[in-house]
């Protein structure tokens, strides 16, 4: 079993080996961590003791001192989702590489539960936060409390709509308007929008988007083509059915994301129109290509880079060194091009 060899054994500790060696505790401890300061023999003896005792550094003592946790939060709606599963593994590789752990939470698109595991990485004072967003979320004053904690926050993906804050995230509209490009190259001419909350900066970038798109290739802008969803599955379904019943339905449609389309796709192919609408998405779950019917293309967000990019930043803040990102600018804010993806053969 493992750590087997510690069995019955009590842990020794500095104050022990320095009364041994008849030394300081404070000789001990720099001894342990090879300070110059200590003569070679003196060392070796040391960590001879250390080493025949199974002494174990009390890095709880040292963060203390430090004044760090050497721990990061992160808060995401749902790691199921392949995009945040993916954000998690770049955030991951910054942090380990400067010694740090990660604290995870999932808010499930809930403001309480956000709110409830926000608390628990103050408790454990976590030394900064990485969040995005819950999509119901209107009020961001407990964030920006954080700032009297010293504990910085970096927001990515889904972030509020305030030039006061430091994120990451996509432009969608470089993406989106060669979407709408492609669908009217291949005579679409009718498109529909299946917009998110109303109180999201997404839901109102790719409304802009949607109607500046239109707008470059002269096409009325039809306000019954543009529906809205809280993005649960029955939302989903309303809105799409919304569209299926107009006297004069459209030929292509831009949905919210990935797994709205998901729901989309199940009602159509319930009523047998699975090749009467293209659609184009966001996020471009990595998955599609196990799936039969697939839309015709899926705005890349790039989660990667994204958390790269926050997990650097944050790191930067808690080292007290933005300045090197940004020297005239207080906030830290990046916007990343999507890209469409073509799906469909």
């Amino acid at each position: 079993m493992l750590f087997s060899f510690m069995e019955g054994k009590k842990l020794i500790t500095i104050k022990e080996i320095a009364k041994i060696l008849n030394v300081s505790p404070s000789t001990v401890s720099r001894a342990l961590k090879g300070h110059p300061s200590i003569s070679g023999i003196t060392t070796e003896r040391v960590q001879k003791i250390a080493k025949e005792n199974n002494f174990v550094l009390n890095k709880s003592a040292i963060f203390f001192n430090q004044k760090r946790s050497y721990t990061l939060g992160l808060i995401v709606p749902n790691l199921s989702e392949p995009f945040f599963s993916t954000a998690l593994n770049a955030i991951e590789k910054v942090a380990s590489a400067q010694n740090y752990n990660i604290m995870i939470g999932q808010s499930h698109d809930h403001v309480e539960t956000e709110m409830t595991v926000l608390q628990k990485f103050i408790d454990h004072r976590v030394d900064g936060i990485i969040v995005s967003i819950s999509k119901q979320h209107k009020f961001f004053q407990p964030y920006t409390d954080l700032e009297k904690l010293n504990i910085p926050v970096v927001f990515f993906d889904c972030v509020p709509e305030d030039k006061y804050l430091h994120y990451v995230a996509s432009n969608l509209h470089t993406g989106l308007l060669k979407g709408i490009n492609a669908l009217v190259a291949q005579r679409h001419f009718k498109i529909a929008l299946i917009n998110g909350p109303v109180n999201l900066s997404a839901t109102r970038q790719r409304l802009i988007g949607y109607i500046k798109g239109l707008n470059e290739h002269h096409i009325p802008v039809r306000s019954d083509l543009m529906k809205t969803t809280d993005l649960s599955p029955a939302g989903n379904i309303a809105a799409m059915n919304s569209l299926i019943e107009l006297s004069d339905p459209p030929s292509a449609i831009i949905v919210f994301n990935d797994n709205v389309l998901l729901d989309c796709f199940s009602l159509i192919k319930s009523k047998g129109l699975v090749d009467q609408f293209k659609f184009i998405s966001f996020a471009n779950q990595p998955d599609w290509k196990y799936y039969d019917h697939k839309p015709f293309g899926s705005i890349e967000q790039f989660p990667a880079e994204q958390g790269k990019i926050a997990a650097e930043v944050l790191m930067k803040l808690i080292n007290g060194e933005l300045h090197h990102l940004q020297s005239d600018h207080k906030y830290y804010q990046f916007n990343l091009d999507s890209e469409i993806i073509y799906l469909n053969d």
